[in-house]
């Protein structure tokens, strides 16, 4: 999963050493069938069994004044692929009439694809986020190299995260669904262990988190009486909407309702979106998630709204900030729409995001919360433990030797509280100020430095910190899977390399360093 997809066995044998169109079979992604387009379905359905492949690609047609085409994908990028759903699919719609018509009519234009130096995990992760089993394969100039199919990635088996979305998205009820979620830990564990990197091993898991949700939304839609009187939309929030989801014991959800009901009553649209929201909670519970301690959740009227009432919501949080109001306008940044056709919680997002830029005051008692938690270094930069029983704290790594550490190597300490917690929040609350739209904490980052809000070397050393904040996070909760622990965010220093204890000392002091900034920027020494 960690080598290009160039490097494949096979690959540069097969194509000549240049990429992908050589001989079907063998390992590595396959070569590709081309069609004219304007081909009959049933003539290019007669070449893709010929062949012995599941899929081809349409040529693009020559536009004029352009050169004949003289490459495999035509001198320019193909206009679209298909595949045997795409016949099987011409066929119910059509029937008989199908096998004349143009592939254009079958095909989808929309090709999703991955460049030959990307690693077969970014494949891997486009297939599920897509709920697809083959990506075509571009060079860097976007020239087609070859096709990457499902088997290419992974032999089938019961921990195939493509295979799995499929399961997700056949599932009958909620009881169907609790062995899958089930098999997602497994493939995060699997994943973390094979040492793919965190912020992969997150964008994953929160993919199938995403697809398992939305399939639990249908099964609760299906199962009301009467379809939705108003569109709606799901929205993850935390770390699930950030795509940095592991092993995470509840999943923070809200839901968004178009203020277009026609002519229902607004109390009707109210009560029926309060059943329906039960009603997922009850799919959920019998799929296993557990239920947010804290409410964070669409049977929770305070998380399901229409976007009128979502406005009015967040003017009286940012009129008047207070803890409550802090948490929530925190949570509501990170929204992102998981099926959301109506693109509701997008639009959601953008109202916080313009609303709150006029409203200082809120942003400064966001950041004072970025700096509520010091990162566990004690004197003389000695990472700071927790001891299980009376003995308290201890240092780790500072001058005086390993004290702390435990001959059971039970001192821990919190990596999300001291270090992931300020440094994701911190940066969620400049992204929020500087209306930086990305979801995640590394394209904010990104973001905030093309926006000059931070030099290249913050930006470069919050990542670092993060990547490595995060990977021992996802090492530390996939161990104790393993070993039958709760999954949690901490760590147990005494277990780490020297070499790592010392990263870990310097990622806190980059994030000690990084809220002494936030201090700065938000006057946060004035703050009663």
């Amino acid at each position: 999963m960690l080598c290009p997809v160039r490097d494949l066995p096979g690959w540069a044998d097969r194509s000549g050493g240049s990429g992908g169109f050589g001989e079907a079979g063998g390992a590595g992604p396959r070569a590709p069938l081309l069609v004219a387009s304007g081909t009959p379905l049933r003539e290019a359905a007669a070449r893709m069994a010929g062949a012995s492949v599941s899929a081809c690609l349409v040529r693009a047609p020559d536009g004029p004044g352009m050169p004949p085409s003289d490459g495999p994908s035509g001198g320019q990028p193909p206009a679209g692929i298909l595949t045997e759903r795409d016949v099987v699919r011409a066929l119910a719609e059509h029937g008989q009439g199908a096998a004349t018509l143009p592939v254009e009519a079958a095909m989808t234009a929309a090709l999703v694809t991955m460049r030959d130096d990307e690693l077969l995990f970014e494949g891997l992760s486009r297939m599920v986020r897509h709920a697809i089993r083959r990506l075509v394969v571009v060079d860097r100039d976007g020239a087609v190299r070859g096709m990457l199919e499902e088997r290419d990635l992974l032999s089938a088996g019961a921990e195939n995260p493509v295979q799995l979305v499929a399961d997700m998205a056949a599932a009958p009820d909620g009881a169907a669904c609790r062995p899958l979620l089930e098999r997602v830990r497994r493939v995060v564990v699997r994943c973390v262990e094979q040492g793919v990197p965190a912020r992969g091993v997150g964008r994953l898991g929160a993919e199938l988190h995403d697809h398992l949700l939305a399939r639990l939304t249908h099964l609760a839609v299906a199962s009301m009486p009467l379809p939705p009187p108003a569109p709606f939309g799901m929205a993850v929030l935390g770390s699930q909407a950030r795509r940095e989801q592991f092993l995470a014991a509840d999943q923070d959800a809200a839901m968004v309702i178009s203020e277009a009901s026609g002519d229902v009553p607004p109390e009707q649209v109210a009560a029926y979106f309060e059943r329906l929201a039960a009603r997922l909670a009850a799919l959920q519970s019998e799929a296993g998630v557990p239920d947010c301690p804290h409410g964070v959740v669409p049977g929770n009227p305070a998380w399901r709204m229409t976007l009128p009432e979502w406005r009015a919501d967040i003017a009286a949080m940012l009129h008047a900030p207070d803890a409550q109001g802090v948490l929530r306008c925190s949570m509501l940044a990170d929204a992102r729409g998981v099926d959301d056709g109506w693109d509701l919680v997008a639009r959601l997002r953008v109202m916080l995001s313009d609303m709150a830029r006029s409203a200082p005051l809120m942003l400064r008692y966001m950041a004072r919360e970025a700096t509520r938690f010091a990162p566990p270094l004690g004197l003389f930069g000695a990472l700071v433990v927790e001891k299980a029983g009376p003995q308290g704290t201890a240092g780790i790594g500072g001058p005086g030797g390993s004290g702390g550490i435990g001959r059971t190597g039970a001192a821990t300490l919190d990596i999300k509280r001291g270090g992931l917690f300020p440094l994701m929040h911190g940066v969620r609350v400049l992204a929020l100020d500087a209306a930086a739209q990305a979801h995640d904490t590394a394209g904010r980052i990104a973001q905030l430095r093309v926006a000059s809000v931070l030099s290249e070397a913050r930006a470069a050393d919050l990542g670092e910190a993060m990547d490595h904040l995060l990977g021992l996070r996802a090492r530390a909760q996939a161990a104790a899977l393993r070993g039958g622990a709760v999954p949690d965010d901490r760590v147990r220093p005494g277990e780490l390399s020297g070499l790592e204890r010392e990263r870990l000392k310097q990622c806190f002091k980059v994030v000690a360093d990084f809220q002494d900034m936030l201090r700065r920027r938000y006057a946060l020494h004035l703050m009663v």
